[in-house]
């Protein structure tokens, strides 16, 4: 009797970049060789390179940048798995000759995030940090009809700048703290755009409907909102997005809350306006270059600072590195990941990997 043949263990090697869940590193295991390149600030491009030359799959968050000159120094390299919904560290144009298979992690931080953009605009509304080093520096004598004022949610006008996933949860919450809820989409954010121009779709009319929230123009939605809240992704037309301009347009006692990407927004222009009293104040969670951050946000009291957080939730956490996971055992097996940002390679992409 002859013996049998046992196939061969896959072999396709596994770089993780930052950290996953153990039991999901294991089941990485089923498709190759796993290894991890632990880090606590961005990486250079050599780093990334020394860890990943013979890498034929890298599991990446926003801080690691994939740039041309990396995907050329790793040419085992055919997919990458972004451990977040925005991908602006990797262009997907660099993707496309090898091909690499991209995916990213959609709809399961959009709640965590919300919460936190949430939770940014009542502390910076509301004085919460402010109220809190007041008492710990053992100023609170007692009492105060005037202490500490800050600005109430009901009944004010609430704008959000990127009205998918994401903003569309900040808007549900909005709307169960009564608030009025104004928007603007891509197409919205020329400065010759007009509010005639608009042209409502099946999306809209649902969000008029739900949530009572007005689609208009970006320059309306400026002008007439007290908080600004952005969940618009970060490529070449939202590059410095919200500039001197657009902090212009807004209310003096206007908050301004960023938990979208820091480089949407003209840092100058921010702190200018947060030193200039343009507006009353801001919470934001990301930064133009992450992670420094400007010394005039640093000792702005009236601005909330927090270190790239927004999903930061053990669940949502989880959920992502499952989904980048989840999406690497499809792609192996031979299944188009849901989460694929380029599933037009994919036919192309079985044939080389």
């Amino acid at each position: 009797m002859g013996r049998a043949i046992l196939s061969s263990p896959p072999f396709y090697p596994i770089l993780i970049i930052g950290k996953v869940p153990e039991d999901l590193g294991q089941r990485l295991a089923q498709v190759g060789p796993v290894t991890y390149l632990d880090r606590n600030e961005s990486l250079s491009e050599d780093e990334i390179i020394a860890a990943a030359c013979k890498a034929h799959v890298i599991l990446t968050e926003p801080p690691d940048r994939i740039t041309p000159r990396v995907i050329e120094a790793c040419p085992n390299l055919v997919m990458i798995a972004q451990r977040a919904v925005g991908y602006d560290n990797i262009d997907l144009q660099d993707c496309q000759a090898r091909p690499i298979l991209v995916s990213n992690t959609p709809g399961v931080l959009d709640n965590a995030t919300a919460d936190f953009a949430f939770a940014l605009l009542l502390a910076a509304g509301r004085r919460v940090v402010e109220a809190d080093n007041y008492v710990r520096s053992g100023q609170w004598l007692g009492f105060e009809n005037d202490l500490l004022l800050g600005t109430e949610m009901t009944g004010s006008t609430i704008g959000i700048v990127g009205m998918g996933r994401i903003g569309s949860a900040m808007a549900r919450r909005a709307r169960g703290f009564g608030m009025r809820i104004v928007y603007c989409r891509a197409a919205d954010s020329g400065a010759q755009i007009k509010d005639s121009d608009i042209v409502l779709d099946e999306k809209d009319h649902k969000w008029r409907e739900e949530l009572g929230a007005e689609r208009m123009s970006m320059t309306s939605v400026l002008q007439q909102s007290d908080y600004v809240s952005l969940h618009c992704p970060h490529n070449k037309q939202t590059e410095k997005l919200i500039g001197a301009r657009e902090f212009g347009l807004m209310k003096p006692n206007c908050i301004f809350v960023n938990t979208a990407r820091g480089k949407v927004v003209d840092e100058d222009a921010l702190c200018a306006a947060i030193a200039g009293g343009k507006i009353r104040g801001a919470g934001l969670d990301v930064f133009y270059h992450e992670p420094l951050v400007s010394d005039v946000l640093l000792k702005a009291p009236n601005v909330v600072l927090a270190p790239h957080i927004g999903s930061a939730s053990e669940e949502t956490r989880y959920a992502m590195a499952e989904s980048a996971v989840n999406a690497v055992i499809s792609a192996f097996a031979g299944k188009v990941p849901h989460n694929a940002l380029n599933k037009e390679i994919f036919e192309r992409w079985q044939e080389h990997k």
